[in-house]
């Protein structure tokens, strides 16, 4: 078995876990948790017995150092925490899902392989967001949900609108990248997947109402169209403000004869839903501000039987606020320490020349930009410090992304300067 195909078979499992079919939750966290250190296990296996690991380069652009140093600042944050056990055991996960989808994905990858893994998840994140589109279309779901087609004014197939946000923020900016494979960008007929996943995408988000994955989608999407000269950065912010501006400007009559509801969101404050769950998080937070009550959890009194619970563990819809309450100051100076530099890789891959449409570049893009809107749709959702759900193991995911490219793109750029250093005059 091939260890990319382990790979995407373990985000799959994850992602049919998320929408648990019929599964009771408790079993289906545990299973995903099991089905990770089961591919810690073989990734372990494969790296010291096969004798199939390439060289990993050390050059991956600043993100193994702050990875490290997160790693190093989330652990200081369990062991001054007040639930230590859990905390730490969520740390350990952690670090499993590091190991997984960044080192051992990017010893045992080759750029083909990690170009046929994005593809992979194109793939899969195509499936329900079709199934989504077509249901918000027609009224009926064919995959069970305990939601059904309609919840609270808001479009809900998979499980909830923010999930469904969230694989649609992730679909869409997969989409746009893959439009620019070299396979796919020299044939209209190839392309014309990807446009109407988009197109999908858009609607299946404006329907849900999910502030913060449209946020994270807005972003993906304005990266890419600066980075690829699509349309030109001007004309890209302007079409996705303006976009943006449409869903507060809905009037529903509109889709009446659709059958589609669209949360106004343009009555009352946008924040409304939000304010009493920051106000507890910050209050909590102020009481122990450095450390936080530890890594993954809150004041929520959680124990070691909420570990099929891990993102209940922290307070539901307080994002980074939540963040703050669980790590304090110390853990998120890591995570935007993280950020930062996956931003600057971002901005140093824009002004290469030479860039476009190679297969490594356009990795460590994608990676990048998957990574930062997944960020973004955190502002609003408890997930981030959540080790046992889905959007948890492709925001990692699309780390391993980057530093796929990233390690190739300076490679190869060392690669050439050493060939002109050696060049006879």
């Amino acid at each position: 078995m091939r260890y990319w195909h382990l790979l995407f078979g373990t985000i799959f499992i994850y992602l049919a876990a998320h929408i648990t079919l019929g599964v009771p939750g408790g079993v289906a966290s545990l299973g995903r948790w099991g089905l990770l250190a089961g591919t810690a296990g073989v990734s372990t296996w494969l790296l010291v017995f096969s004798g199939r690991a390439d060289q990993f380069s050390g050059r991956t652009g600043g993100v193994g150092t702050v990875l490290l140093f997160l790693y190093g600042l989330l652990l200081a944050t369990a062991l001054a925490g007040f639930q230590v056990r859990l905390s730490v055991l969520k740390w350990l996960l952690l670090g499993t899902q590091l190991f997984v989808f960044v080192f051992a994905a990017n010893r045992l990858l080759t750029l083909r392989q990690w170009a046929l893994l994005g593809g992979a998840l194109f793939l899969l994140f195509a499936v329900p967001i079709v199934v989504t589109f077509i249901a918000a279309l027609t009224g009926f779901s064919p995959i069970l949900s305990s939601f059904g087609v309609y919840y609270q004014g808001r479009l809900a197939v998979l499980g909830n609108p923010n999930s469904v946000g969230m694989v649609v923020l992730a679909g869409g900016v997969t989409a746009l990248w893959v439009q620019e494979w070299p396979t796919v960008a020299q044939k209209w007929s190839r392309r014309a997947v990807p446009l109407f996943v988009l197109g999908a995408s858009t609607l299946v988000l404006l329907w849900t109402g999910s502030r913060s994955a449209l946020g994270g989608f807005v972003l993906g999407a304005i990266i890419w169209a600066v980075a690829t000269g699509k349309g030109g950065k001007s004309i890209g912010l302007g079409l996705l403000g303006g976009i943006v501006l449409w869903v507060w400007s809905l009037d529903i009559s509109t889709f009446d004869t659709l059958g589609i509801i669209v949360e106004r969101l343009q009555t009352g404050t946008l924040l409304d839903t939000r304010d009493s769950v920051w106000t507890a998080s910050l209050r909590n937070w102020r009481e122990y501000p450095w450390f936080g009550h530890g890594y993954g959890v809150t004041d929520g009194g959680y124990n070691l039987d909420g570990l099929t619970g891990a993102v209940g563990s922290v307070r539901d819809g307080s994002g980074y606020f939540g963040v703050l309450e669980s790590v304090g100051v110390v853990g998120i100076l890591g995570l935007l320490a993280l950020y930062a530099v996956v931003a600057r890789n971002l901005w140093r891959l824009w002004r290469r020349k030479g860039r476009h449409r190679r297969p490594d570049w356009i990795l460590a893009m994608l990676g990048g930009s998957l990574f930062l809107g997944f960020a973004v749709n955190a502002v609003g959702e408890p997930w981030l410090l959540g080790p046992g759900s889905f959007p948890h193991i492709v925001f990692w995911c699309a780390l391993g992304l980057h530093v796929a490219g990233m390690s190739r793109v300076r490679s190869r750029a060392v690669a050439g300067a050493e060939k002109r250093v050696t060049r006879p005059v």
